[in-house]
Formats: structure tokens, sequence, C-alpha cells
């Protein structure tokens, strides 16, 4: 019996999880939206290292829209998000002329209920939008 109550009282708290977090994605910009303030001036536009700013970079930049061709075919999920929350050590995220996205998103979100969960979310969702560049 104690068993069956802890057990509904966990789907209940998981699905209030589940409501609050649809109501931080509502209020999250989309992937592409995040991934164009924060990463098409280095990767360009579509993602093929293009941006306005790779010209002064020292380390040419990766073709994003090649990563799951170069992959087997499988799109490298957690290691986008890893190079973009830093917990990949990237070379041009870890100058501090760039800093780790990761970071930023924390810091920026640092006032707010969750920042942590909210950053993780934001980094996801440009992930996500990554994996739609694929070609």
């Amino acid at each position: 019996m104690v068993r069956k109550i802890l057990y509904l009282a966990s789907l209940v708290g998981v699905g209030i999880l589940g409501l609050q977090l649809a109501a931080w994605c509502s209020e999250i910009d989309t992937g592409r939206d995040l991934y164009l303030r924060y990463c098409s001036s280095c990767h360009g536009k579509d993602g093929k290292g293009d941006g306005f700013v790779s010209p002064f970079l020292k380390i040419e930049l990766p073709d994003l829209a090649l990563l799951k061709k170069n992959n087997k075919g499988v799109f490298p999920f957690s290691d986008v998000m890893a190079s973009i929350d830093g917990s990949r050590v990237v070379r041009g995220h870890g100058d501090p002329a760039m800093p780790v996205w990761g970071e930023v998103f924390r810091k920026e979100l640092e006032t707010q209920k969750y920042h942590e969960l909210t950053s993780l979310l934001k980094v996801k969702i440009i992930a996500e939008y990554i994996s739609t560049l694929q070609r």
C-alpha cells in the first residue's frame, strides 16, 4: 500500500515537473533563434563555419552540417551538447574572448528559479536545431 502511494506521488511529481518544463520551453526562444544569436557569428547561418567572425579566428571551424555524416550517420547529440555547455573542451570555446555558452546561459539566468535546468534546456534546444542542419 505504501509503495502504491509513493508510486502515485512520484507520478504526480513527474507530471508537475513536465508541465513546468513545458512552460519554460514556451518562454525560451526557438533553437533557430538561439543558434542565430549565439552561434552563427562564427559557425554561419547554415553551420558551415562561414560566419562573419570566422575569418578572424585562428582555427578552422567545423562544418556543423556534416556532423552526422562524419559520425557514421549518427548525429552526435551528447557531444554537441557537451561542446556548447563546456563539459567538453573545445579550443575555440575555451578562449576568454568566446566564453563557454553554458556558463553564459547560467550567468544570464542566475536570478531566475531553476537557472541550471533552464540553461541546460537552452543548450539542448540549440543542439536539436543543429541536428536539423545535417545534410
